[in-house]
C-alpha cells in the first residue's frame, strides 16, 4: 500500500533504487569476474594445470560459503554514526579492491608451489572481503524501508544489474584471452583489474550515499541448535539443498570452462560476450514468466520444467558444430531460459520451506534455513568448477595452445555440455522427492496464522493456549479474543477495492456498534494531501522489477532471508495490533484483518465493491484529482496492496471466501450498506455486547 512520504520513510525514489543497484555492479565486477575468468587465468596465464586451478577453485568457493556465515554472525554487532550496514560499503570497498588485483596479478616467475600459494591465498581472501561487503550490501534492502513492495524492486533492480554487468565484463576481459602468450600479457590483466577495481570502490561509494538505514535491523539470529532442528524434521529442504547442490554444480562446470568452449570450439574467445548476452536475456524472460508458471503449473513441475530447459541446452551445446555462433547463441540462450528458471522457483520454494519446518517444528529460521542453502549453493558451485577443469586437464588440455588437439576439444565440449547435463538430470531427479505443493503450503500457512493467533491472544492473557480455542462454531470460528465470562464485543474488518466507500461505512458502522474505529495503517488520503503523484507512479517498469526479484543472483541467499524475516516481522507486528484493536471491539479497515482474525469469535468480515466508474468519479470527488490520475490512483492502490498482503501474508484479499458479506455499494447509499452490516452483525451474534462508548 502506498504511504506517507517523509524525510526518512515512504516510497523509494528512483535514484535511491538506481544507487541501490550499482552496488550489485560492483559486486559482480569482482565476483563475475572470478566466477568466469578465473580459471583460464589460472592455467592459461599463471601456468597452473587444469587439475590444480580447479582444486584452487573448488576449496575457494566452498570457504566462500563459510565466510559468507562468518560475515553474516558480524557485520551488524559494529553500530556507527552511518549504521551498522553502510559502513561496511565505505571501509570494505578498498580492501576487497586490493585483495581482488593481487589475485590476478601473479608475478612472473615464481615457482608453481609459490604460483599456487599466491593464488590460494588471495582467493581465500578475496572470499572472506567479499562477504564482509556483499551480506551487508544484500542486508541494506531491509535496512533502507520496511515497505515490501519496495524491497522487492530493490531486489529486482539488483537483479537486472547482475544480469548487465556479466554481458559488459564479458566484452571488456574475453577478448584479453585470445592470446595469451604475449609478453605484456600479466601487466595487462593487472591493469584490467585495477581499473575494475577502481569503478567498483566508486559504486559502492555512490551506493554507500544515497542509501539511509531507517528501519532497525530486525532479522532472526542464525542458531545452529535451532537449525539441526528444523533441518531434521524439513524433508522439503532437504531435497531443495541436494537439488541446489546439483544444479550449482551443473551451472558452474559450465561457467568455470564456458571461455575455453568459445575460445577453442567456436574459434574466438571474444565472441563469449554474445554468449553471455544470450544468457542473459533468456534469464530476464524468464523471470517475467515465472509467477504465471508458479500459478499454472506448480513450484516444483515449474522447477523441473526449467531444468528440462537447461539439459537440453547442455546437450545442444556438446553438439554444436565447430565455429557455429548462431547455433551457441540458441544454446546459451536456452541455458539462461532454464538457469533462470530454476534459480527463481528454487528462491520461491525456499520461503515455503520456512513456513514448513515452523509448521512442523514449531522453529522458524529464516537465517539458519537460508545460511544451509547458501552453504550448500557454494558447495556445488566450487564442485563444479573443480569437476569443469579436472575433466578437462583428464583429456589433455594444453594451455596458451593457440589450438587444442580432438581429445582437448572432446574434454572441452563434455565439461560444457554432458558432464553439466548429467548433473542437471540428477538435480531433476531429486527435485521429484520435492513433497510440498502449492495447496500443502497454503494450508500450512493457514494453520500457522491461526496458531500465531491463537499464541498472541494466549500470551496476552497469560493462560494456555487452549484456553484460548473452543469447539469450532458453525462459521468455523473458534478463537476467543476476551475471556468468556466477559462476553462478545463486535469486531468488523473492512476491506474495500478503492473508492467503495470504506473510509465513510466504516466510522458509520463503528459508531452504530459503540466499538472504536481504526482506520488502515496508512491512507491513501494523507499521501494525496503531501504528493499525489505518490499514488500512481507505479509503472509497467517498476512492477516488471518487482516480478524479477532476485531471479538470476548467484549470492543474494542470506539477502532474501533477511527481506523474508522482516515480512514475517511486520506481519507478526501487524497481528499483535489487530488483536489488541479488537480485545475490546473495534471497526477495523484494511490491515489484513479479514485473514489475521479469520477464525476470531464475534467477527465479520467484510468487502466491499463497487463498478469502475462509480469508484473513479468517487475518487475524483473527494480528492479533485483528474479522471485519467483517479484510475491511476485507484489501479495502484488496488493492485500494491494486494501485492503487500501476498507478500507478507500469502494470501489474496480480493478472494470473497474469506469474507461475511461482499457488498456492492454501487447500488445502494452507504447508510444502507451501514445498516446492513450492522443489522447482519446483530442477527449472526445477537448475544453480543454493542453498548460500548464508541471511541475513535
Amino acid at each position: 500500500m502506498a504511504k506517507k512520504p517523509t524525510k526518512d520513510t515512504g516510497t523509494l525514489s528512483g535514484g535511491q533504487v538506481f544507487s541501490y543497484s550499482l552496488g550489485d555492479v560492483a559486486n559482480n565486477l569482482t565476483f563475475m569476474m572470478t566466477s568466469m575468468f578465473l580459471m583460464v587465468y589460472m592455467t592459461d596465464i599463471a601456468g597452473l594445470s587444469a587439475g590444480v586451478a580447479g582444486t584452487i577453485y573448488g576449496v575457494t568457493k566452498i570457504w566462500a560459503g563459510v565466510a559468507d556465515l562468518i560475515a553474516g554472525q558480524t557485520v551488524d554487532r559494529i553500530n556507527t554514526r552511518w549504521g551498522r550496514l553502510r559502513p561496511w560499503l565505505l571501509f570494505g570497498s578498498t580492501p576487497l579492491a586490493i585483495v581482488f588485483v593481487l589475485l590476478f596479478s601473479v608475478p612472473a616467475g615464481l615457482s608453481p608451489a609459490l604460483t599456487i600459494a599466491w593464488i590460494f591465498l588471495f582467493d581465500a581472501l578475496f572470499q572472506l572481503a567479499y562477504s564482509f561487503v556483499n551480506i551487508p550490501y544484500g542486508s541494506l534492502s531491509a535496512a533502507m524501508t520496511q515497505d515490501s513492495v519496495d524491497r522487492s524492486k530493490l531486489s529486482g533492480a539488483r537483479s537486472i544489474a547482475n544480469a548487465l554487468t556479466g554481458v559488459v565484463l564479458s566484452a571488456i576481459v574475453a577478448p584479453q584471452f585470445q592470446d595469451t602468450t604475449g609478453d605484456n600479457v600479466r601487466l595487462q590483466f593487472t591493469l584490467t583489474t585495477v581499473a575494475l577495481g577502481i569503478v567498483a570502490i566508486v559504486l559502492y561509494l555512490i551506493c554507500f550515499k544515497n542509501a539511509r538505514e531507517v528501519v532497525p535491523r530486525s532479522a532472526t539470529k542464525i542458531s545452529l541448535k535451532r537449525t539441526l532442528k528444523m533441518i531434521r524434521h524439513n524433508r522439503p529442504l532437504i531435497v531443495l539443498c541436494l537439488a541446489a547442490f546439483f544444479l550449482l554444480a551443473a551451472i558452474f562446470t559450465m561457467n568455470a570452462v564456458g571461455l575455453y568452449y568459445a575460445r577453442y570450439v567456436l574459434g574466438n574467445a571474444g565472441w563469449f560476450t554474445f554468449l553471455a548476452l544470450a544468457q542473459t536475456v533468456g534469464t530476464v524472460i524468464v523471470a517475467s514468466l515465472v509467477p504465471g508458471i508458479t500459478s499454472r503449473y506448480g513450484k516444483r513441475n515449474g522447477y523441473i520444467g526449467a531444468a528440462m530447459i537447461a539439459i537440453s541446452a547442455f546437450v545442444l551445446i556438446y553438439f554444436v558444430p565447430d565455429g557455429n555462433l548462431p547455433i551457441a547463441i540458441v544454446a546459451w540462450f536456452l541455458f539462461g531460459l532454464g538457469s533462470g528458471g530454476t534459480n527463481a522457483l528454487m528462491f520461491s520454494m525456499q520461503a515455503d520451506t520456512v513456513d514448513y519446518g515452523e509448521w512442523k517444528t514449531g522453529v522458524r529460521a529464516e537465517g539458519g534455513s537460508y545460511s544451509v542453502l547458501s552453504f550448500i549453493r557454494k558447495s556445488g558451485q566450487g564442485v563444479g568448477g573443480w569437476a569443469g577443469a579436472a575433466l578437462i586437464g583428464a583429456y589433455g588440455y594444453v594451455a596458451q595452445a593457440d589450438v587444442q588437439d580432438a581429445t582437448a576439444e572432446q574434454g572441452i565440449r563434455l565439461a560444457t555440455g554432458l558432464l553439466p547435463a548429467f548433473l542437471a538430470v540428477a538435480a531433476t531427479v531429486v527435485m521429484i522427492w520435492y513433497n510440498l505443493s502449492v495447496d500443502d503450503h497454503t494450508k500450512i500457512v493457514r494453520d500457522l496464522n491461526a496458531r500465531r493467533s491463537e499464541g498472541a491472544v494466549s500470551t496476552a492473557y497469560g493462560v494456555e493456549a487452549d484456553r484460548v480455542v473452543i469447539e469450532e462454531l458453525g462459521d468455523a470460528r473458534n478463537l476467543l479474543l476476551r475471556p468468556r465470562e466477559e462476553g462478545i464485543l463486535p469486531v468488523v474488518t473492512i476491506f474495500e477495492l478503492e473508492g467503495a466507500g470504506a473510509s465513510e461505512i466504516g466510522p458509520a458502522v463503528a459508531a452504530k456498534l459503540g466499538v472504536k474505529y481504526v482506520p488502515q495503517k496508512f491512507s491513501s488520503d494523507e499521501v494525496a494531501e503531501v504528493d499525489t503523484q505518490a499514488l500512481f507512479s507505479d509503472s509497467g517498469f517498476e512492477r516488471w522489477l518487482r516480478t524479477v526479484s532476485y531471479t538470476g543472483t548467484q549470492d543474494a541467499d542470506m539477502a532474501r532471508a533477511l527481506d523474508y524475516a522482516e515480512d514475517h516481522s511486520i506481519a507478526e507486528q501487524n497481528r499483535l495490533e489487530l488483536l489488541k484493536f479488537a480485545e475490546d471491539g473495534a471497526v477495523i479497515r484494511g490491515r489484513n484483518g479479514a485473514y489475521v482474525l479469520g477464525r476470531a469469535v464475534g467477527g465479520l468480515h467484510v468487502r466491499l465493491t463497487a463498478p469502475l466508474k462509480m469508484r473513479i468519479e468517487r475518487v475524483r470527488s473527494k480528492t479533485g484529482l483528474s479522471q485519467s490520475d483517479a484510475e491511476s490512483r485507484i489501479a495502484v492502490e488496488d493492485r500494491v496492496r494486494a501485492e503487500m498482503s501476498r507478500n507478507l501474508y500469502q494470501w489474496d484479499p480480493n478472494t470473497d471466501e474469506y469474507y461475511d458479506l461482499v457488498i456492492n455499494t454501487g447500488t445502494v447509499t452507504y447508510e444502507q450498506v451501514v445498516d446492513a452490516i450492522v443489522g447482519f452483525y446483530r442477527s449472526k451474534y445477537p448475544e453480543s455486547d454493542s453498548k460500548a462508548s464508541p471511541t475513535s
